[in-house]
């Protein structure tokens, strides 16, 4: 197995056990349903144990998913969707769930809501961030976003809304505290599941464009691309310098510029997600 697979499997591992982490600690005790089979679980919990419940819904959903979305997804999937129920059934055989809520004296809702979120946006974000799922509803909520071409959190946001209207028609007041988990997770999993890293993008028009490219390359070490443009009052050709940078460089790129040519024309867009060589890291071949 080489690295970049190891480091997948220990990242997706990492993932699931934040997101069961959180959600048998803050939202299990306080019977919030954010979504998903364990929002179904905990609904479904007076009949039949969580961990069961998991475990027998996640390999129904992960057949489902073999014979959709394919062998990789099944193999990468296999491990969180019995990782997940494994820790839960663990968690309960060793610590009660409200080991930390009971401390809680004041807005326990509100802080179960919250973290909660917080932890299953976090850990199900990096779970995505390597091309795979916790099992259960987010089979299929990727072939939602496979085949309907939506985002995962707008995917995420109609299959848990489902869940959690259920969930308030028996309890209104927590199905609204878990309507704003919900809408925390969603957050913080399209935050972390970009694959590329956001940066910077540098347009810059000037008349030393070989000073600059030097400059660019033995102070950034970053790649640039050069596009011929023509003045509009001038009417002379020139050369625009595009190039990407993380946050950390953008104010070393801004005294290059300032240092090289100071009449530049400069302007600076905020990428979103930036791919290759710097920015993306190495996949992994299954």
């Amino acid at each position: 197995m080489n690295k970049a697979k190891i480091r997948e499997v220990v990242e997706i591992t990492a993932g699931v056990v934040i997101m069961s982490a959180g959600f048998y600690f803050f939202l299990l005790p306080l019977n919030l349903v954010i979504g998903g089979v364990m929002g179904v679980a905990v609904i479904t919990r007076d009949i039949i144990p969580v961990s069961l419940f998991m475990y027998i819904a996640n390999f129904i959903l992960l057949m489902i998913g073999w014979a959709v979305l394919g062998k990789v997804f099944f193999v990468k999937t296999a491990l969180a969707t019995l990782l997940s129920p494994t820790i839960v059934w663990i968690l309960e055989l060793t610590i009660p769930s409200n080991y930390f809520m009971k401390f809680m004296t004041e807005s326990p809702l509100l802080i179960g809501a919250a973290f909660g979120g917080i932890f299953l946006g976090i850990g199900l974000g990096i779970v995505i961030r390597n091309n795979a799922t916790t099992g259960g509803i987010d089979v299929i909520q990727n072939i939602m976003h496979k085949y309907l071409h939506i985002s995962f959190s707008t995917a995420m946001y109609i299959t848990d809304g489902i869940i959690i209207f259920v969930a308030m028609m028996i309890d209104f007041q927590l199905g609204l505290y878990a309507v704003g988990s919900m809408m925390i997770s969603g957050i913080l999993i399209d935050r972390l599941s970009i694959e590329g890293m956001a940066g910077y993008t540098v347009f810059i028009v000037t008349d030393h464009t070989e000073q600059m490219q030097q400059k660019i390359y033995e102070k950034l070490e970053r790649g640039i691309t050069k596009i011929k443009v023509i003045g509009g009052y001038s009417k002379q050709d020139k050369e625009m310098i595009v190039c990407t940078v993380d946050r950390a460089q953008l104010y070393m790129f801004k005294h290059i510029i300032k240092q090289t040519d100071p009449k530049a024309f400069t302007f600076v867009t905020k990428t979103k997600e930036a791919l290759g060589e710097g920015f993306s890291r190495e996949s992994a071949q299954w």
